[in-house]
């Protein structure tokens, strides 16, 4: 009876989905599908892949992720950003190397869901994320350079600047003017397109205007040089292979699997962030990085390429009234249609729109007002962004992020460690100006009694500056206020620890006055308290410090006398 009535149950939604929601996802489905195809060729081939494995990605990436993700309208496949780090893994390790990089990615997300990782991408701080980003898309464009002049590499360059050198050296040779037309035409197609026509993404007919272009310059202008072409695509489905698991190969690769892992990471909760705002709805971080680890380890059996979500195909897809997950399986149903029956026809798409597509998505990419006004931001932030954008371009994208967010926390350390020390009454903000002034008509009479105030977390970033801040005089008793110190850490109790010893070998006496509870605990923990000798010096005002103060030096006066 319960396996009856749960079928019943599922009957009713299927019927109440085909009635309600299923044409808006086959509509959105189609569309993006249609989207997804030039640019997954496109990314696939900047890349160094073959065509084909693009839409292999898109594909099974589509229907895989599509049915787990953590957010009802993300759509995966082949991204820019992307790029570079699977270029820079193909020219050191092969198409092998890159099966195996992808599998050991997805194995990263899963944990990384598993444990729960999905807030913590959230703290990569904002200039190096469009530090990175801006430096992706000037590789990803001067790449397109060649094939969209016509050039001819002797082989593929290994860095930004190999390529620009390969480009000097090769224009010397002269253009291909084919290749020039087509590409200018695409150019045009897609500039037009996303001015006038602004519901339906440009880069279907961008790439459909450049591939009439190649045909007219073929037919009417055989003198011409034909712009070289992307070649035939093998039809029916993605074949499964085994990936090449080496150990050694393995332990080579990891870096450039963290960071494909981090990327895709980022990429994916960024378009899910998107996909929130426009809808409404709230996903499932930690699950949407389960789902892209699942469909990146299952991508490398079918000759795919790793992928992520991709931000333009979810927007496009969302805007095209998608109202659940089945549309990014739609999506996949057309790709895998179109490979299926179409791809004889592929073989006539030339390269050279596939470089002007991937020059505006490198131009989308860039970030160029945002990056503009980080420079405007202040110093610290400029530097980060210059550095992550720089290093990105003329290193590799695994040390850019890495050093970007070690510099940025470094950065944050310093910004959050700005620590006050008072050294006088007169110094005391207004706040505490009325009890500041009791306390100065108290101390009048008494020069041995030294009192600081301290405000501000007190850790290894200003340990030694409040080490050096606190001066003592021989047989001076220094209280110390802290009620506005709100962190410690073992270099903080560490620089108190040699303030109290250089004070009690001068013949003095320390007081700490007004500390948080979490604080005494700490210093009690330490040792410092029995250091001071005992609770006594520990007080919770700075006026019973002094009172106490007073009484130290009455008794001294009265062994002295």
């Amino acid at each position: 009876m319960p396996a009856a009535s749960s079928f019943n149950r599922l009957l009713e939604a299927s019927r109440v989905y085909f009635k309600e929601h299923f044409r808006f996802d086959l509509l959105a489905g189609v569309i993006v599908g249609l989207i997804a195809l030039p640019l997954a060729i496109a990314f696939s081939v900047a890349s160094g892949a073959r065509p084909e494995q693009g839409i292999y990605t898109s594909i099974i990436a589509g229907f895989i992720v599509g049915l787990l993700s953590g957010s009802e309208f993300q759509v995966t496949g082949p991204t820019g950003a992307f790029v570079v780090i699977l270029l820079n893994v193909i020219n050191a390790h092969g198409i092998e190397g890159l099966m195996l990089a992808g599998f050991m990615a997805g194995v990263i997300l899963v944990i990384m869901g598993l444990c729960k990782f999905g807030a913590i991408i959230r703290f990569i701080p904002y200039p190096v994320t469009v530090g990175f980003t801006s430096g992706i898309a000037v590789i990803i464009f001067s790449g397109q350079i060649k094939d969209f002049l016509g050039l001819n590499f002797e082989h593929r360059p290994h860095d930004f600047i190999e390529t620009v050198a390969m480009i000097g050296s090769r224009l010397a040779h002269g253009i291909n003017p084919g290749a020039v037309v087509v590409g200018a035409a695409t150019l045009a197609a897609y500039f037009l397109w996303q001015k006038y026509v602004k519901k339906f993404p440009p880069a279907p007919a961008a790439l459909l205007a450049g591939v009439l272009t190649s045909l007219i310059l073929h037919a009417f202008f055989k003198g011409m040089a034909a712009p070289a072409t992307i070649g035939a695509i093998p039809t029916g489905f993605p074949r499964l292979v085994l990936p090449v698991f080496s150990l050694e190969m393995m332990r080579s690769l990891l870096p450039s699997a963290f960071t494909i892992a981090a990327l895709g990471a980022i990429e994916s909760l960024l378009s899910a962030v998107v996909a929130d705002g426009m809808t409404g709805k709230k996903h499932d971080s930690n699950k949407e990085l389960v789902a892209q680890g699942v469909g990146n380890m299952i991508l490398p059996f079918f000759n795919a390429i790793p992928a992520t979500g991709a931000i333009a195909r979810t927007a496009a897809n969302i805007r095209n009234g998608a109202k659940t997950r089945v549309s990014s399986i739609v999506h996949s149903l057309v790709l895998l249609l179109i490979l299926l029956f179409a791809a004889p026809f592929a073989r006539h798409i030339p390269l050279a729109a596939l470089a002007a597509i991937l020059m505006m998505v490198a131009y989308n990419m860039s970030e160029i007002a945002h990056f503009k006004h980080l420079l405007h931001s202040p110093k610290q932030d400029a530097a980060v962004l210059l550095m992550t954008f720089f290093l990105t371009v003329f290193t590799d994208l695994t040390t850019a992020v890495g050093i970007g967010v070690v510099l940025a926390a470094v950065l944050f350390i310093h910004r959050a460690s700005q620590l006050t020390v008072y050294e006088s009454l007169s110094e005391i903000e207004p706040s505490d100006s009325e009890e500041f002034r009791r306390l100065e008509a108290s101390l009048h009479g008494y020069p041995q009694i030294v009192l600081y105030k301290v405000a501000g977390p007190l850790f290894f970033g200003v340990a030694s500056e409040f080490e050096n801040r606190i001066r003592h005089n021989k047989g001076e008793i220094l209280i110390v206020r802290m009620k506005y110190v709100t962190q410690i850490d073992a270099t903080g109790i560490h620089a108190l620890e040699i303030i109290v010893d250089r004070v009690l070998k001068n013949k003095g006496r320390v007081y700490l006055s007004t500390l948080h509870p979490r604080l005494m605990e700490k210093l009690t923990k330490s040792g410092l308290v029995t250091e001071l000798g005992g609770e006594r010096y520990l007080t919770k005002t700075s006026a019973e410090a002094i009172e106490k103060a007073k009484a130290d030096l009455a008794a001294l006066d009265a062994a002295a006398a």
